[in-house]
């Protein structure tokens, strides 16, 4: 496993994260946020985040529509497949499987966000450290949505065999919180938020490649159903890109400005929010 931690911190390295200078980015000079600032820049996040859908336009209603649509499609192919997928089966695809799982664990993506906050507050590159606030507040809040409806819906996990429809509401056990992907949400999460942060189109794909990997390992590890992997995978990625847009920090700039220098300004708006990748 500890091969997997390291191939990660080498893929942000090398994507730019930690190549800034004083003379590149101004930013990384600047006064390091307080424990304090960065307490009030969770809550404040937090509030902006689940306040937001009271602003909500026609074109934020069609988004969350499409996700609960496709989330509906995917309920009436559950059981097809999660068929394919155990009739499927071999070495090569175990052992792929593993990195997905790993990127998707909730204890690694917290080592990953600790080292960046107090890396960044060590060597004093404010912007690192306030990537490791955003993983936080990214993983606390996409973290908590989650929780909250696998309790709620108690779903059967695939491995139970109790079929693709049994529901136990309010269940705490972990054979019945399928519903949905936790690892997923954690996956998209850490995708969503450092491909911003890294602002990098290369570094983009690997990080989405990695977040999809997880989506993937969830239903041929027969922990999950493809209704939950699409809405875990939905609430990762959705929360992940409002947080960077709510935290107090969200006009410091990108730890990689490569893409700005080639001309690279390629726009999109979700929620109502103009993202550049």
């Amino acid at each position: 496993m500890k091969i997997y931690i390291c191939f990660l911190f080498l893929f942000i390295f090398n994507s730019g994260l930690f190549s800034q200078t004083v003379e590149t980015n101004s930013d990384s000079s600047d006064t390091i946020p307080s424990f304090k600032d960065d307490l009030t820049s969770v809550y404040n996040t937090g509030v902006r985040l689940f306040s937001a859908p009271s602003d909500f336009n026609r074109k934020d209603w069609i988004t969350l529509g499409s996700v609960a649509a496709l989330t509906s499609v995917a309920f009436i192919i559950d059981q097809e497949n999660r068929e394919f997928w155990q009739r499927n089966k071999t070495k090569t695809l175990d052992d792929i499987s593993e990195v997905g799982r790993i990127y998707g664990e909730i204890s690694y993506a917290a080592i990953l966000s600790g080292s960046l906050y107090f890396g960044g507050k060590i060597f004093k590159n404010r912007d690192v450290s306030v990537t490791g606030r955003m993983l936080f507040e990214g993983l606390l809040y996409a973290g908590l949505t989650t929780t909250i409806i696998k309790f709620t819906t108690g779903r059967s996990r695939p491995y139970m065999n109790e079929g693709d429809f049994n529901f136990n509401f309010f269940q705490t056990t972990n054979d019945y919180s399928s519903f949905p992907s936790g690892h997923c949400t954690v996956a998209f999460t850490l995708s969503s938020i450092l491909s911003q942060r890294i602002n990098n189109t290369y570094a983009s794909v690997g990080l989405y490649s990695l977040a999809v990997l997880t989506l993937w390992q969830r239903m041929y590890s027969d922990k999950h159903w493809l209704s939950d992997v699409i809405l875990g995978a939905s609430i990762g990625y959705f929360i992940g890109k409002a947080v960077v847009k709510f935290d107090d920090d969200s006009n410091s700039k990108s730890m990689n400005n490569s893409d700005a220098a080639n001309g690279f300004s390629e726009r999109i708006t979700i929620f109502s929010f103009n993202y550049s990748f």
